[in-house]
């Protein structure tokens, strides 16, 4: 398995691969504008193809772009609606340029609504965004810890979701470790994982999924609580972990940390350390 992580591209999407290197990463996660604001992404030429010689350079790859935070196809809310597939179809844009393996993001909430409407409205926004979208950059729905309502809890909801734009190749889904297990599918043993993996298998198709999110879990089992702990310090565990990189359905897959590191900064070498030193082999 390929370790990387989630790293800023402050003062430049260069400083991306060097942060990498420092924490001696494989692949990365980047924002490619700030996460919590509306806002036009905006790189020059040259500064793409800087990052890609910085990569080409390093070795490092692949490259996974995440979406904004404030990514919601299912609200209530119109406006946020379209600002959110607005920003999809920019940024699947950016992910092709910048030759990244695919967009990542949540696919929001249907909150008080009833979830077939939220469904509906997700539904029609990604059939929008692929229209819209030119490239071939996919889509990776992420799996979420199922609280508030949101959209990939379970997974019969991305599955319904892919179902109902026609089986798209484009979609593609990211497991993240944290979400999966906080929404409930036991994932610490090699029996527990290959259980997990077979409903997932039956729902959505083992073929979908392309990239993981290795984060510990603050909460338990079933908590539904989205809070990412540091590798083996959270209620996965080491054991857990143990068994996620080396289990033969996953071990293939880049692997993305989201941890809060040791220092509260974020993804740091200490946690990929923690990570190769689990690998058999």
């Amino acid at each position: 398995m390929r370790f990387g992580a989630h790293v800023s591209i402050a003062g430049g999407l260069e400083k991306a691969i060097e942060r990498g290197l420092e924490i001696g990463a494989d692949c990365l996660q980047i924002f490619v504008a700030a996460p919590q604001r509306w806002l036009e992404v905006r790189h020059s030429d040259a500064a793409v193809q800087r990052f890609k010689e910085a990569r080409t350079s390093a070795g490092i790859g692949p490259i996974l772009v995440h979406g904004p935070y404030l990514i919601n196809l299912a609200s209530a809310n119109p406006d946020l609606r379209r600002r959110s597939v607005e920003a999809l179809v920019s940024q699947l844009s950016w992910t092709d340029r910048l030759e990244a393996m695919g967009l990542v993001f949540h696919v929001g909430s249907f909150g008080e609504e009833a979830r077939e409407i939220g469904m509906q409205r997700a539904v029609d926004c990604l059939r929008e965004i692929l229209e819209r979208a030119e490239g071939r950059a996919p889509l990776l729905l992420e799996t979420t810890a199922g609280g508030g309502n949101s959209i990939g809890g379970r997974f019969e909801d991305l599955a319904e979701l892919i179902e109902r734009l026609d089986g798209t190749p484009r979609l593609q889904v990211c497991l993240d470790t944290c979400h999966v297990f906080a929404a409930g599918y036991p994932f610490t043993t090699p029996e527990e994982i290959s259980a997990t993996l077979a409903e997932f298998d039956r729902h959505i198709g083992l073929d979908r999924l392309t990239a993981l999110h290795l984060n510990d879990s603050q909460g338990k089992l079933g908590s539904k609580r989205d809070r990412h702990a540091n590798i083996g310090d959270g209620f996965i565990r080491r054991e857990g972990f143990h068994a996620i990189v080396n289990h033969p359905l996953l071990r293939h897959l880049p692997g993305f940390l989201e941890v809060p590191g040791l220092d509260g900064s974020g993804p740091d070498a200490e946690n990929i350390r923690r990570l190769r030193g689990l690998c058999d082999g």
